[in-house]
C-alpha cells in the first residue's frame, strides 16, 4: 500500500488528474476501475475521481509493489538526455534554453526533445515530484530557440497557464528580418489557419479570424536585413513569422514564410516578464551577429 498526503501545491486539483500523475502508465479506464474497486481511496473512502483536493487529503493506493511500479514508473526515469540549459528555477517553475532545430515537445515518432530533457534533468537531479508529471507550458517551432517554460508542480504548471491566458506574461523575441524593415509600434492583423497547417495573416477580418497583435521595434540594419525586437501581445501559431511575411519582410531563413536557403531561421525567444518571478532573459545566438555583419 501506498499512502500519499496532498499538499498545498495540489489544492484544488481533481482526483483523476492527481492519480494520472501518481501513475503516469496507467489508463484512466484502469484508473476509475481502481477507484470503483476501492483500490486506490480518498480519505479511507470510495471515490469517484471528480472530487477537488484539499491540502491534508489522504491518498492510498493499494497496489502490489509489482503493479505499483509498473503504472508509476515515470519515462524520465529510464534515463534520458538531461543536456539542458536552465535559466531560471524554483521550486514550482523551470525556464530553460531551446536550441533551435529541437522539437519543444516530441512527435507521434517520440524521441528527443526540450520536454524530455527537462524530465531527465529533474530526475537526474532527484527533483522529479511523486505526484505530478512536469510538462512544458510555451513551444517553440522547432527552428526557433529561445526560453521555454515548465510546471515542475501542479501549483507551477496551473500559475504558468493562467498567467500566459491572462497575457500577464510578457514575451520578447528578437529576429531578422528580409530588407529594411521600417515598421514600429503595434501592429494589429487577423489570422487564419490554412488547411496545410500554414498561416493567412490579413488586414481585414474574415470569419473564423482571431485578431494578432504585435509591436515591433527595428533596431539596426544593414544592407540585406534588419534586427527587430518583437513584443508579442497574443500568442498565434507562428505569428512573428506569418506577420513579417505578410508585410513584406519575413524572417530570415525561415522556409516555410521565407526564402529559407539560410543555415539558420534568425528567430529566438529572448525574455519573458514574469509576475511574482522577474525577467527571465536568454542571449540571441552569435550567428544572429554574424549575419548582420556579412553583409555591413
Amino acid at each position: 500500500m501506498r499512502e500519499f498526503s496532498v499538499s498545498e501545491k495540489n489544492e484544488n486539483e481533481r482526483l483523476n488528474k492527481y492519480l494520472s500523475h501518481l501513475l503516469p502508465n496507467a489508463s484512466m479506464g484502469f484508473i476509475y476501475k481502481m477507484l470503483r474497486k476501492k483500490n486506490i481511496t480518498l480519505n479511507g473512502k470510495k471515490a469517484s475521481g471528480n472530487e477537488l483536493l484539499k491540502p491534508g487529503d489522504e491518498v492510498r493506493i493499494f497496489f502490489s509493489d509489482e503493479t505499483y511500479e509498473k503504472f508509476s514508473r515515470k519515462k524520465a526515469d529510464a534515463g534520458g538526455n538531461a543536456d539542458i540549459k536552465v535559466l531560471y528555477e524554483d521550486d514550482d517553475i523551470i525556464a530553460v534554453h531551446k536550441p533551435a532545430g529541437l522539437l519543444s515537445q516530441s512527435d507521434k515518432k517520440g524521441g528527443d526533445c526540450v520536454n524530455a530533457r527537462i524530465l531527465a534533468y529533474l530526475s537526474s537531479n532527484g527533483k522529479m515530484p511523486d505526484d505530478f508529471m512536469p510538462s512544458i507550458a510555451n513551444r517553440l517551432d522547432r527552428n526557433t530557440s529561445g526560453i521555454v517554460l515548465a510546471g515542475k508542480t501542479y501549483k507551477g504548471s496551473r500559475f504558468l497557464s493562467d498567467s500566459i491566458q491572462s497575457r500577464d506574461i510578457v514575451k520578447t523575441y528578437y529576429c531578422i528580418a528580409d530588407g529594411w524593415f521600417e515598421r514600429k509600434g503595434v501592429y494589429r492583423c487577423y489570422h487564419h489557419i490554412n488547411s496545410d497547417k500554414t498561416v493567412s495573416i490579413s488586414d481585414i477580418k474574415h470569419e473564423g479570424d482571431k485578431e494578432a497583435v504585435t509591436e515591433f521595434f527595428p533596431e539596426e540594419t544593414s544592407k540585406r536585413h534588419t534586427l527587430v525586437r518583437v513584443i508579442l501581445h497574443t500568442g498565434r501559431k507562428h505569428q512573428i513569422r506569418a506577420s513579417m511575411a505578410h508585410l513584406g519582410h519575413p524572417v530570415t531563413g525561415d522556409p516555410k514564410y521565407g526564402k529559407g536557403h539560410e543555415k539558420h531561421m534568425y528567430l529566438h525567444a529572448y525574455s519573458v516578464e514574469i509576475p511574482g518571478v522577474g525577467t527571465i532573459t536568454d542571449e540571441v545566438p552569435d550567428y544572429f551577429r554574424r549575419c548582420m555583419n556579412a553583409d555591413s
